[in-house]
């Protein structure tokens, strides 16, 4: 069922700009405030190289290239920081609330209204729509394909086939798990069309009678937008292969035509087999299913639990208290069940990002599970029950203020913190801003070598980090750096920032006489060269330490930075 008008109420449409604009200022506020995550500090400082090297070839263990390249614009235009590195992010995570425009002849006025806010307001859409990483993005560009296509089968307008393929398209360049969205797309469908028999058969009407007319009208109208899906389809292949393929080799097309062939296959076959020898391997899926799943339920139950809840409300109003049920509804909510089914089975770590692909659809039931309540609560106002206007309000109030103290205690309050739920293992800890600030402006303020890590090469803590091997320098497009690289992280991100010089030594022997401004390392080696810095001459050097992860106490991180080298003026 869905409402023949595109005359939605001028204060929902406005509304819903008011709730965009909302989400805007939360997702930028302060949007660079939290230390880098290591897989940020990794994905950006790669980003950086690849601008060095004016070259990009597709490596998916950074996952599609749609990072990248773009943030490889911003921080060309607005520079390379923590703010620009999660702009990107933040306004598509800003702008999705405008989405639930799309919907409005599927949904009433006061569910269109919902939706626009739960899109905004979730706790882990606000977490990771803060966060420089790929699952917002694919989310938010997937629902939005979704609602544009909607659009066309409601207004049979081609334009908006076009325009959904331009989203669906740029899902697929930001993570390969895209490829599970029409799977779930395909079993929702399923569902919805076994629900539309299992009416006609309660109603007498041939089941397999249901199920020819519906074929009927999909084979007539994918005749009739034949031209419009050639061309939408095109459209997608376009922006596909022009992410996926090798750079400068696809700029290079302009004045050697004939390399065409290659760089479309190194864009769609190379591709293909990349992606297939890591993420396809047994190696990434080798753990437990019951394990993964339980721990995103956790996250569900913790951080998404008025979407998760009204979810079901929705789901089983549109359901059953209906005379006819909405497809859409109930597309949306097997969509986003069978995501939190189905991403444990196929996802390498255990991780609260995974789960913003399930509340992302889940947002149409729950809206529609919140437009119950406020029509059960009009219907007992119109009654004079006073005690269910009261019922009604007090779910929305309890839900509106649990929603919003979450999102607030674990977007603001706590971002880094081992307690907050939405907190990754590889997020660094404590209060690390100031000193990266000092570490940068010591290497600028000074000439020569301005950061050495220590490493030893014995390795008798079993610490784990192997500064020694990082290859100072070398930074390879097929292979990326080194593996001791990842151990500096999210050091080299910062560092790459403001251009400056490091090194690894592996014993004391080997430390200047006159040691650089900032030395790093981990608090089991920190004995090794103290002593060499506190006689350093005309140098003071703080201590500063912190955990690399989180949940890994033995991985502390120790940092010397001598305050004399860095200027006065801003310390």
């Amino acid at each position: 069922m869905r409402r023949s008008r595109d005359d939605s109420s001028p204060r929902v449409a406005a509304a819903v700009v008011a709730v965009t604009a909302a989400a805007l200022l939360a997702r930028l506020w302060a949007l660079g405030w939290r230390v880098a995550h290591q897989d940020e500090a990794r994905v950006a400082d790669w980003t950086l190289q690849y601008m060095d090297l004016g070259a990009w070839q597709y490596r998916p263990i950074i996952h599609g290239p749609f990072l990248p390249h773009v943030n490889g614009v911003v921080f060309d235009v607005f520079g390379a920081t923590d703010f620009t590195m999660r702009l990107v992010v933040a306004v598509v995570g800003g702008l999705l609330p405008l989405t639930a425009w799309l919907y409005r002849t599927r949904l009433s006025d006061v569910e269109v209204g919902a939706l626009a806010v739960l899109l905004a307001a979730n706790p882990v859409v606000l977490y990771y729509s803060r966060f420089m990483r790929n699952d917002l993005l694919l989310a938010g560009f997937m629902f939005t394909a979704v609602g544009l296509f909607v659009r066309f089968l409601d207004t049979h307008r081609a334009r908006y086939l076009y325009a959904s393929a331009i989203p669906f398209a740029l899902a697929f360049t930001t993570k390969e798990n895209s490829l599970l969205y029409p799977l779930c797309w395909f079993g929702a469908l399923a569902l919805v069309t076994d629900d539309r028999m299992a009416v006609a058969g309660a109603t007498d009407t041939s089941r397999l009678a249901v199920a020819r007319r519906a074929a009927a009208r999909i084979r007539h109208r994918a005749w009739r937008a034949k031209a419009a899906l050639a061309g939408s389809a095109l459209t997608a292949a376009v922006i596909v292969v022009s992410f996926y393929a090798p750079k400068p080799d696809l700029y290079r097309l302009f004045e050697q035509p004939g390399r065409a062939p290659a760089v479309l296959e190194a864009a769609t076959i190379g591709t293909y087999h990349e992606f297939a020898d890591l993420w396809a391997s047994t190696s990434t899926v080798a753990h437990s299913y019951v394990a993964f799943l339980s721990h995103d339920l956790s996250v569900l139950v913790a951080c998404g639990t008025v979407v998760s809840v009204a979810a079901v409300v929705g789901f089983l109003a549109n359901r059953y208290a209906t005379e006819t049920p909405r497809p859409l509804v109930s597309f949306a909510f097997y969509w986003g069940v069978f995501s939190v089914l189905g991403y444990p089975a196929v996802v390498d770590i255990a991780a609260a990002w995974t789960a913003v692909n399930a509340l992302v659809p889940l947002a149409i039931p729950a809206a529609v599970g919140v437009g119950a309540v406020v029509r059960y609560g009009r219907r007992g106002a119109a009654a004079g029950d006073t005690a269910a206007v009261r019922l009604a309000v007090t779910v929305l109030v309890v839900s509106a203020a649990g929603m919003g103290a979450v999102a607030a205690e674990t977007t603001y309050t706590h971002p880094q913190s081992p307690s907050n739920p939405l907190v990754q293992y590889a997020q660094p800890g404590g209060t690390m801003q100031p000193t990266i600030d000092d570490i940068q402006r010591a290497a600028t303020a000074t000439s020569g070598l301005d950061v050495l890590y220590y490493g030893d090469s014995n390795d008798t803590a079993d610490d784990g980090l192997e500064f020694s091997d990082a290859g100072d320098g070398t930074f390879n497009l097929t292979t990326g750096p080194p593996s001791g690289w990842h151990d500096r992280l999210p050091f080299p991100w910062y560092l790459s920032q403001v251009g400056a010089n490091a090194t690894t030594v592996q014993t004391a022997a080997e430390v200047p006489d006159t040691p650089p401004p900032v030395v790093i390392s981990v608090v089991s080696e920190e004995d090794d060269f103290a002593a060499l810095l506190a006689a350093a001459d005309n140098s003071h050097y703080e201590r500063h330490t912190y955990p690399r992860y989180l949940t890994d106490g033995h991985n502390t991180l120790v940092i010397y930075v001598d305050t004399t080298a860095v200027p006065a003026a801003q310390q």
